[in-house]
């Protein structure tokens, strides 16, 4: 996503963290580290620039076969 004032933008790379490119000095910087528990889809940031929002999905069933005896 491209900051509203047009200086940078923040994107998501691997291995789960968000990072700024900064136009006028042409340098990356990271903004955020994420733990391994789950798959982040989408990511905006807020109009003032100081949040990034995002959701974050996860894979948490077990699936379990109950056989009753006949």
């Amino acid at each position: 996503r491209f900051l509203r004032n047009g200086t940078g933008l923040v994107y998501q790379a691997p291995p789960f963290g968000f990072w700024l490119l900064d136009f006028a000095t042409k340098t990356t910087r990271q903004l955020a580290r994420l733990s391994n528990h789950g798959a982040v889809r989408t990511f905006d940031i807020t109009p003032d620039g100081k949040q990034i929002v995002f959701d974050r999905a996860r894979d948490n069933s077990d699936v379990v076969l109950i056989e009753l005896q006949k």
